[in-house]
């Protein structure tokens, strides 16, 4: 008999097990971790920093709308309470979105803080967030029971807001500032 033919036919396929089960369970990693970043629209969806500052900080209370622009008294401290209130992270998506009667009681009845940026942001999530250039946080009324931020750009918002970890940074500022 040639040495160089095996003994058993099955010599040459015999299957290294450990190998196998890596290479499957490195697949479905790659396929769940492309499927979400895909869908969200973000190779980094699941960091939670946020590093972006508004432009611009308006604030609408018992019917006032109050302007803030960089250099302006409290305007730093607002722009740094949006960014950690986004800093701190996206839960999941609300379900939620503003209708023109709720966004003008927004502006109206309750306190209402808009965050207007330079240009298009992303709010890192395992869902897509688009890419704002203006926020609206809820802090009393209609949808202020969750930490929601609405998304949106030209005037209009998106429905399906996120829900962040917090926006307590936002509303301890505006208590500071005497606006809440």
């Amino acid at each position: 008999m040639d040495e160089r033919t095996p003994k058993h036919p099955t010599d040459k396929l015999r299957t290294n097990v450990p190998k196998m089960l890596i290479a499957v369970v490195g697949f479905i990693l790659v396929v769940a971790y492309g499927t979400v970043a895909f869908s969200a629209q973000d190779l980094v969806w699941f960091l939670t920093d946020f590093d972006a500052r508004p432009e611009r900080v308006v604030v609408y209370h018992g019917g006032q709308r109050t302007e803030y622009l960089s250099g302006a008294p409290d305007f730093d401290r607002l722009a740094e309470a949006v960014r950690a209130s986004l800093a701190s992270g996206v839960t999941r998506p609300s379900g939620i979105g503003m209708s023109a009667d709720s966004l003008q009681e927004a502006f109206s009845q309750f306190v209402t803080v808009e965050a207007f940026f330079a240009q298009p942001i992303k709010l890192h999530a395992w869902f897509n967030t688009a890419h704002p250039t203006q926020m609206l946080f809820p802090i009393t009324g209609r949808h202020s029971d969750q930490p929601i931020v609405f998304l949106g750009s030209n005037g209009q918002y998106l429905s399906n807001a996120p829900v962040l970890n917090s926006v307590q940074p936002l509303r301890d500022a505006l208590q500071s500032t005497g606006l809440h």
